[in-house]
Parts: structure tokens; C-alpha cells; sequence
């Protein structure tokens, strides 16, 4: 399992900025053409980065533009025809988000959406823009990535034997493999992380 906070794959799917996308996207297009069995973990931007532009005082300025999910090739992941709608716990409450899957050649991509009924107004704006808000926002997309992304996979019955994260965005998967290892194996928190250690 590749967890990246962007994918670069095409550019009508502004859900990257710049090289640490690309490489990402590079990393799922190769794996499909080599035949590894990688799936990638990311979020699901509405408006992703901006495009930006030059006025006349050549002062940039910022443009975003909200993406139509219904024209793009991402459709809702499910299981048993039920669409995949994972949840975290943080100290001011749930964030829940649905999750769109994404064929990338023979590879998939699962993208992690905020936007559902039930969230508050701030929590479905996680999602809506790639490095966009504060501290706070950060950290809470930053749960969603890794916490909502093993969550994601487990929830479609995928147990991956190595997980990569992309840079920091994605840290706190490795706190929820430990959490999964203490509770399905029954081990203390040391050999949980012992043992998550050798699959990061």
C-alpha cells in the first residue's frame, strides 16, 4: 500500500501540486506496467490546488475551481453493493468519508472524500483543497490519510504486507497498524510496533 497526500496521474485530477505527486503517480503507473501489486491511498480533493496566475502588477493570484466528480473516472468503492463510508474518532468528534476507488492501469488508487452528510461544515471541507487551511486542518487531513486509509482498507478486505508513506502526511498509519496488531493479535504495545516496524 502506497499512502501519498497526492497523486499526480492526469491533470483533469488536480489532486497533486507538484513533484511529490508526480513521483507518486509515477510510482502507481509503473507498478501497473510491471505488474506489482501496489494500491495507492490518497484523498479526494473537490477544488485540488490551485492554479495560479500572474496579474498585471505580476502579483500572483489564486484560482480554484471545484471539480465535477461526475465527469472523472473515480466511482464509490463498495462491498457487497454497499458503498465504503469509514470513521475516525477525534477529540471534537467523528469524521467519516466515503471512499472512491480509481483504476490506474491494472493498479488502484482509493481516494478518501470528507464531504458526506453527518460531518460538520468544517470536517467536510477537509477534502476540498490540497494544502489548503490551518495547523488544525492539517493534522485532521492528516488522520484522515492515515487513519482513515488503513481503515479503508481493511474495510475492502485488503491487508497489505508493506505499507510506504509518502513523506510525513500519512504518519499516523503506522499508529493505527499498531492499534489493528494489538487488538486482532493480542500483543502489548512493543511487539505490536516491533512487528509493524518490519512491514514500513
Amino acid at each position: 500500500a502506497y499512502f501519498s497526500a497526492e497523486f499526480g496521474l492526469h491533470e483533469s485530477l488536480p489532486i497533486y501540486s507538484g513533484g511529490l505527486g508526480v513521483l507518486a503517480g509515477d510510482h502507481i503507473k509503473s507498478a501497473s506496467d510491471l505488474g506489482v501489486p501496489l494500491i495507492g491511498v490518497g484523498l479526494y480533493y473537490d477544488q485540488g490546488y490551485f492554479r495560479q496566475r500572474l496579474d498585471r502588477d505580476g502579483w500572483q493570484q489564486e484560482q480554484y475551481i471545484e471539480v465535477e466528480h461526475r465527469l472523472l473516472p473515480p466511482q464509490p468503492a463498495t462491498v457487497a453493493g454497499t458503498p465504503v463510508i469509514i470513521s475516525i474518532q477525534t477529540r471534537t468528534g467523528t469524521i467519516s468519508a466515503r471512499v472512491w476507488t480509481l483504476a490506474v492501469g491494472r493498479s488502484t488508487l482509493l481516494l478518501l472524500d470528507s464531504d458526506v452528510d453527518g460531518n460538520d461544515p468544517e470536517d467536510r471541507q477537509l477534502t476540498s483543497r490540497l494544502y489548503g487551511g490551518d495547523v488544525r486542518v492539517r493534522i485532521r487531513q492528516e488522520l484522515l490519510l492515515g487513519v482513515g486509509g488503513v481503515r479503508a482498507l481493511h474495510a475492502l478486505g485488503i491487508k497489505p504486507g508493506v505499507v510506504h508513506l509518502n513523506e510525513g502526511h500519512s504518519a499516523f498509519a503506522t499508529l493505527e497498524l499498531v492499534r489493528d496488531r494489538m487488538e486482532e493479535e493480542g500483543v502489548n504495545a512493543g511487539e505490536a510496533m516491533r512487528r509493524v516496524s518490519s512491514q514500513i
